[in-house]
């Protein structure tokens, strides 16, 4: 089975219609696709779905979840969106998402702050990542340690159901350019926040968007990482974190090879909903992705 619940479109910086998305993930041999476009924040982004467009993006999933619903093979189609966390202005759990009906939440931190500067997203492009290691001091560790504490919060403040890329701020730091990911402090500060995900009811998903954007040749998150949420038992989930039709079923191979060298013998997909509509995480093998 393959499912998919990190999908982009049009609504916010996807580079393709929900239903051309749909038309590609079906073509790709998936079963289960879930959308996620990134939630609206309080203030304007060139990648955030705007507020007012928030009701039509419900009705265009569910309408696709109806169609879908019914072909041969079914697709399952799920209503989903990925939420930033921001001190003291969004969190995954806002009840202003509550109305929507969403099937499952992503939790996300893109955003930091650092001392005596602007709020900066680690995930940005190259050049502006170098532009927020300069506004740092220099000082990269200054970067992922904000970063993580963030995550942090983002685990602690719960309510939501899929932990988004999880080191996300090593996408522009390939040949460790900007800092060491090896280093104890970094790894301490990634398992630090690992930690917290232990006994919680959150999927950590294994994203090949970095790959698909050529930006990295692995998969979030690294192995070291991946091996401390097999041993705090952390179910995962693969994730293409697609913005295109393209990204559909590309790069799985690596996804499957890292949970196998982390210890991993399954992940985890959302069923259909049973009595009651409710949807519940079920397990498959991994040859069965």
């Amino acid at each position: 089975m393959r499912a998919n619940y990190h999908t982009h479109c049009l609504y916010c910086d996807g580079a393709a219609s929900a239903a051309d998305m749909a038309r590609a993930a079906r073509a790709a041999g998936y079963s289960a696709l879930g959308f996620s476009s990134h939630a609206p924040l309080p203030f304007p982004t060139e990648w955030n779905m705007p507020s007012d467009r928030l009701g039509a993006y419900v009705a265009e999933i569910r309408g696709l979840a109806a169609r879908y619903a019914n072909e041969d093979p079914p697709l399952d189609i799920l209503l989903g969106l990925e939420i930033d966390w921001l001190e003291g202005t969004r969190t995954p759990g806002d009840a202003i998402f509550d109305q929507h009906g969403l099937d499952y939440r992503i939790g996300s931190v893109h955003f930091v702050r650092l001392p005596g500067a602007e709020l900066c997203t680690v995930d940005c492009p190259a050049a502006e990542f170098a532009g927020l290691f300069e506004r740092s001091g220099r000082d990269g560790r200054a970067i992922w340690r904000e970063y993580y504490r963030d995550v942090a919060a983002l685990i602690e403040s719960g309510g939501f159901d899929i932990l988004g890329h999880f080191d996300v701020v090593r996408k522009n730091n390939a040949d460790g350019r900007y800092f060491d990911e090896d280093s104890p402090e970094y790894l301490a500060a990634a398992m630090e926040a690992a930690s917290l995900l232990r006994g919680r009811d959150i999927v950590v998903e294994i994203n090949v968007g970095a790959m698909n954007r050529g930006a990295l040749d692995s998969p979030y998150p690294s192995l070291p990482i991946l091996r401390e949420l097999r041993r705090l038992d952390v179910p995962i989930t693969f994730s293409a974190d697609a913005h295109a039709p393209e990204h559909f079923g590309r790069h799985l191979d690596a996804a499957r090879v890292l949970a196998r060298e982390a210890g991993y013998a399954g992940i985890v997909v959302l069923d259909r909903p049973g009595p009651g509509g409710t949807r519940a995480w079920r397990e498959v093998g991994i040859d069965e992705t």
